[in-house]
């Protein structure tokens, strides 16, 4: 025979999904009487998702004894946290809005049931594995609380890529001759790739590049308008005075950038702001 208590614990009554208390409210349909009392006020912490809390007969009598009710009820009942299986139709539509643009293939995902809340998908959590991609995600719900989920997934995006049509050494001005802008479909990176011949030619880099490898924008550094060892002209300024002078680069350095710099003459090393090409400037319009 069945008894009131294990009918009564295989319906638990569930627990607001925004919120981390049990609040009289969600106690209110199995407890007679205490929805006279103000529904916010929580009376125990809210239990995992898919966790029972079990509310037994003298926890009862004494909530009802702290809030004037009466009675308490006379058998114990119990209250969840509802889950449910997750929906691959949601996924899905989940990743296009971080993706919109991809095409997007769930090939497998956590079967867990999850608790209500709002699902995200962030791009930064899509890595590569050899068959395919892995996407780490996530439910938000009652309040800063995340249950994690994940996916198998065949993602891709068509993007036009720049590629080296020769090998090319570091240290040296890339130029637009050496390089060609085809369309691509790749699986996505956090990584950052030039996408136009603009972007990459007369720029330098600072690693070796083959033939028929996409450039990555981290590859690329403004070229040096001055390198160590220039003879370049200085712009002294000081208050109202104005002096140019011949000095010895002694670093290398891009439009903005500090360097030391030394007068031939007195050896005298001093610092100065590179401000074009053989050119830098201390003072007013420099340091």
């Amino acid at each position: 025979m069945i008894s009131l208590v294990s009918v009564a614990l295989a319906t638990c009554l569930a627990v607001n999904p925004g919120s981390d208390r049990i609040t009289i409210r969600d106690l209110a349909p199995a407890f007679p009487g205490l929805d006279a009392g103000t529904p916010d006020t929580p009376v125990a912490l809210a239990p995992a998702p898919g966790v029972q809390r079990v509310f037994r007969l003298p926890e009862l009598r004494r909530l009802a004894a702290r809030l004037n009710i009466g009675a308490a009820p006379e058998s114990e009942f119990c209250v969840e946290r509802r889950v449910a299986p997750l929906d691959p139709a949601r996924l899905l539509a989940v990743m296009k809005k971080q993706l919109p643009e991809a095409r997007i293939e769930i090939l497998d995902y956590g079967r867990l049931p999850a608790p209500e809340g709002d699902l995200e998908f962030r791009v930064s959590g899509l890595r590569q594995i050899p068959s395919g991609g892995f996407w780490s995600g996530s439910v938000h719900y009652a309040g800063d609380h995340r249950f994690m989920v994940w996916a198998k997934v065949k993602v891709l995006v068509v993007a036009p890529r720049v590629i080296a049509t020769e090998d090319l050494k570091p240290g040296r001005p890339v130029e637009a001759s050496q390089l060609r802008v085809e369309m691509r479909e790749d699986f996505p990176s956090v990584e950052v790739f030039a996408s136009s011949l603009e972007q990459v030619a007369g720029r330098v880099l600072l690693r070796s590049v083959i033939s028929g490898t996409v450039l990555r924008s981290q590859w690329l550094a403004a070229p040096k308008e001055v390198t160590r060892g220039d003879v370049v002209e200085v712009d002294v300024w000081s208050g109202g005075a104005h002096l140019k002078l011949p000095a010895v680069a002694e670093g290398s350095g891009s439009t903005g950038q500090t360097i030391p710099v030394s007068n031939p003459e007195s050896k005298k090393r001093f610092l100065a702001r590179v401000v074009a090409k053989g050119k830098v400037s201390v003072g007013k319009e420099g340091l």
